[in-house]
């Protein structure tokens, strides 16, 4: 009997789920198989062009369009941002970060970006926000030369005498995984030196993204299944898997056990504290010495330290190497652009507004106008995060009374999230639970805010004479996220993109091997780019 049960019980409850999923969003267009699972949309990651794909179901569905049962992607209006992402509007992250949090030693260890507590998130942010302010900046800038030094040299010495074809794109992802341990951890990994990957660091990042990108999409198969499966993790996984875990655990020993000797981080000098100074200016220095200021209960642990430094690798690098790429491959393939911001690059050497060529100062770099519009189309046009940025609509109305009636029965209930629309039509409801983002590489498609070209290559639009408008598309990036939980390392990527871009012009005549081919894009979250062959000549 009871298998006679189960037997009708289990297709009819499928039936069921497949049914209210298909009604759940009924008045969101979109592909048919997505009204029913999630299946729809991790195989559109699977094949990744997902960013392409989504582009398509905007430009036939509109600005709204249903990408799985309770999962909505939006585009098309800057002032969906703000109603999404804004401050107080009590949205969170989805669990499609969930599943990129690290396990150590059989617990998570969640880096900020991975965190979907909003409480934890404040807390940590508020422990290490200052490694990466503003002011910090110039204190990390000669880390990064010494990294540009290193390409510079190991270009010029390898890639100008005998026309060899230079893979452009892979030694950029060696300088920007250079450059981001040199920051982390006073330690270059060696990349650009050795040509390779090192200890296939590389490839373990991209298989993390392979795998956690298309997860993601079903998170719950990560956690009841896979990776988050509690027998896996306790019997099989290994106490630190990352490769990036284990290189940073080494390090944290190596660092901890010179702090044992007195040897800097936490020991400075008299006069090194008094100029609020580090023996070693990187990000591992700044986390332990929170840690030191910070005791007890609050203080930084071993594993949220290793969180930090991992976040700082995986987020640092693949990131910038993709802007990178993007820049110098359109650049290329646009001759018009690349010429007029060699004039203005030659233009301040000669005028002396570059000292020290090939390589500008951080300050020397926010003078040239067309560089930083370069810099800003890059980061349009290839958003290196190209799948929605998710948020959940909450179960509750964020209460913006801090001592709540608890008599009062609308100070915490479940409500929707009402969506408003600029062009007039009537607001669009969300229930709670609902899964809603914006695509960065969909949205800087909008030719509403990018205008009619925003399909095309053009650093002259972020040089109008509207400067509303220019407002607007600044306001309108998201390619650091917005809201609080924007990229806490936007500061750090800004100053190595202006800073390595004019030193490899300056230094080099770059050409396509082949002008006519078209680069490879993969999109695993993180765009990946292979095809940037070029061949490098002294100027």
């Amino acid at each position: 009997m009871l298998l006679h049960l189960l037997i009708y019980a289990v297709p009819a409850l499928w039936v069921f789920c497949l049914v209210r999923n298909y009604f759940a969003l009924r008045s969101i267009p979109g592909p048919v198989a997505a009204r029913f699972t999630d299946l729809y949309r991790l195989l559109l990651v699977l094949g990744r062009k997902p960013h392409e794909r989504q582009l398509e179901l905007h430009r036939r569905y509109g600005n709204m369009v249903r990408l799985g049962p309770n999962c909505v992607s939006v585009t098309g209006s800057s002032a969906y941002i703000g109603q999404i992402y804004g401050i107080g509007k009590g949205l969170v992250k989805s669990d499609f970060y969930s599943c990129f949090q690290n396990m150590v030693n059989g617990r998570r260890a969640a880096s900020l970006v991975a965190m979907t507590d909003e409480s934890e998130h404040a807390r940590s942010k508020r422990q290490i926000a200052h490694a990466y302010s503003l002011s910090t900046l110039v204190e990390y800038e000669e880390l990064v030369d010494h990294t540009i030094d290193v390409l510079l040299a190991t270009l010029e010495e390898r890639y100008t005498s005998d026309s060899r074809v230079l893979d452009l794109g892979r030694y950029l992802q060696f300088f920007a995984f250079d450059v981001i341990g040199e920051l982390t951890f006073s330690h270059r990994l060696g990349f650009i030196e050795s040509g390779v990957d090192v200890d296939h660091i590389i490839d373990a990042i991209g298989a993390n993204f392979n795998y956690f990108s298309v997860l993601g999409q079903m998170p719950w198969l990560d956690e009841a299944f896979l990776g988050k499966n509690p027998i896996y993790v306790r019997w099989f996984r290994p106490a630190v898997s990352s490769p990036i875990l284990q290189f940073a655990q080494g390090l944290l020993k190596e660092r901890l056990q010179d702090q044992e000797r007195g040897e800097g981080d936490g020991d400075e000098t008299e006069m090194e504290r008094e100029k609020g100074k580090l023996s070693r200016p990187d990000f591992l220095s700044r986390f332990l010495k929170v840690r030191k200021e910070e005791a007890g209960e609050a203080a930084l642990t071993d594993g949220q330290i290793l969180s930090h430094l991992f976040m700082n690798i995986n987020a640092g690098s693949d990131t910038i190497a993709s802007t990178l790429r993007a820049i110098f491959y359109h650049l290329l393939k646009n001759p018009d652009t690349l010429s007029r911001l060699m004039r203005e690059l030659d233009m301040a050497v000669a005028q002396g507004h570059i000292a020290h060529p090939p390589s500008p100062t951080w300050a020397e770099t926010q003078h040239l106008t067309y560089l930083c519009a370069v810099v800003k189309e890059g980061l349009r046009i290839n958003p290196a995060l190209s799948l929605p940025l998710e948020r959940v609509v909450p179960g509750h109305t964020p209460n913006p009374n801090p001592n709540p009636n608890p008599n009062d029965n609308k100070s915490n209930h479940a409500a929707s999230f009402v969506l408003h629309h600029d062009d007039g039509s009537p607001p669009t409801v969300l229930p709670p639970g609902t899964i809603v983002g914006i695509n960065p590489w969909v949205f800087h498609r909008s030719a509403a805010v990018f205008g009619p070209d925003a399909d095309q290559w053009n650093p002259s639009r972020w040089l109008s004479e509207h400067e509303s408008q220019t407002k607007l598309m600044e306001h309108s990036l998201l390619s650091f996220g917005a809201g609080k939980r924007s990229c806490l390392g936007k500061n750090i990527a800004m100053l190595e993109l202006h800073k390595l871009v004019p030193a490899l012009l300056l230094k080099f005549n770059l050409e396509l091997v082949d002008p006519l081919q078209e680069w490879e894009v993969s999109n695993a979250w993180v765009l990946n780019q292979t095809g940037l062959n070029v061949r490098v000549m002294l100027r």
